[in-house]
């Protein structure tokens, strides 16, 4: 049932100094559950300052968990892991690869090593890449931001990455709690099937082909716009043939991606499907004031903020989030964003093409052949 839209509250975040300003205030001020989850977690300056504040939490009370993904927190997660358990934070690392040994401690507990090992071989590409913060069971955060200085501003010492996430108040929160749960005892099993919804939040941990069905649905009947921003754009075959139908019908289909990546190859991946969109009537923005990370989706009035990048992994491994957006006034902060960062973007068009080098078209191409690992 949707909530009355005078009970909640949707805040945007553009910025990592306020988001994290924000966030921190949110889990000093917890009283009873702090629930975590994020693909990186690195214990830099900033990664110190969340990492007190959940052992803060813990002390005085509140029940505290944090899960960090095997991968994307590989370097990190055993130290976060033993500062943390100091101070009474439960804590636990998804799927670590097979063989980092020494953070199988940090996973379920299994009847013996080799059935551990089985399930890590088995479940090794499949990673949690959501970054959700729940609080008390009535604050959620959902975004793109991951716990590193790099969405920082230059001048606090972060790279100024440009991110976005939502602060959700008012909603009901139990889809993304029995997410949560799920990834915690590594078993959708305990999710009842009967929560799952497209209304708020978009989570593909169970039934991902309903999700994605829907999203080429709604892609094929927009009728005015199409203003897409993501950080990793390696779409599969069924996606590029909805957006360039949608543009040769007439509707204004933008794609705002990074110019640079933290992903240096990126990049060049993306660019091999240039020339065909570009043909199609598709509009393509490179990112050009820092490193570009949301993940942003505008479908005429239709809008989401979160986690999922539009290449193979979010689509078919990777656990992701998305909340659609409800009020006015966060879409509208959302809209502005995004033409805020065309202004700080340079359009690329076909006659830019053959300019590119040769040898970075040439990966280009030799990546998209192992697309299901980028």
């Amino acid at each position: 049932m949707m909530e009355s839209f005078s009970d909640i509250k949707e805040t945007v975040f553009s910025d990592g100094s306020h988001y994290f300003t924000s966030l921190l205030q949110d889990i000093a001020a917890a009283s009873t559950s702090i629930d975590l989850e994020t693909y990186t977690f690195e214990l830099d300056s900033l990664g110190q300052q969340v990492a007190d504040h959940l052992s803060a939490a813990s002390r005085r009370g509140v029940k505290v968990k944090l899960m960090l993904d095997g991968v994307g927190s590989a370097y990190w997660s055993r130290s976060v892991s033993e500062q943390l358990k100091q101070a009474g934070v439960q804590v636990r690392i998804f799927r670590p690869l097979p063989w980092n040994i020494r953070q199988w401690d940090w996973t379920l507990p299994q009847p013996s090593w080799l059935v551990k090992l089985q399930h890590l071989l088995a479940n090794m590409s499949r990673r949690n890449h959501r970054k959700i913060c729940l609080l008390d069971g009535r604050i959620a955060w959902i975004g793109s931001f991951n716990i590193c200085k790099c969405h920082l501003s230059k001048e606090q010492g972060g790279a100024g990455w440009r991110d976005t996430a939502i602060r959700l108040e008012g909603f009901a929160l139990d889809e993304l709690q029995h997410a949560f749960d799920s990834a915690w005892f590594d078993d959708s099993s305990r999710v009842p099937r009967k929560i799952f919804s497209l209304s708020h939040f978009r989570l593909n941990h169970i039934r991902r082909r309903i999700l994605r069905r829907d999203l080429l649905t709604r892609i094929s009947r927009c009728q005015s716009r199409i203003w897409i921003t993501n950080a990793y754009f390696v779409p599969d075959a069924s996606f590029l043939r909805c957006l360039k139908k949608a543009a040769w019908h007439g509707v204004a289909a933008q794609i705002l991606l990074p110019g640079t990546s933290d992903v240096f190859f990126m990049p060049w991946a993306s660019a091999v499907f240039y020339r065909s969109l570009l043909k199609s009537g598709v509009r393509i923005f490179e990112y050009t004031g820092s490193m570009l990370h949301a993940k942003i989706m505008i479908l005429d009035d239709w809008m989401t903020v979160g986690s999922s990048n539009l290449d193979y992994r979010s689509f078919f491994h990777n656990l992701e989030v998305d909340i659609v957006l409800s009020l006015p006034s966060s879409k509208t902060a959302i809209q502005e964003q995004f033409l805020d960062d065309i202004n700080h973007s340079q359009e690329i068009f076909i006659k830019d093409l053959p300019h590119r080098p040769w040898w970075k078209q040439l990966i280009g191409r030799f990546l998209l052949h192992m697309k299901r690992w980028l």
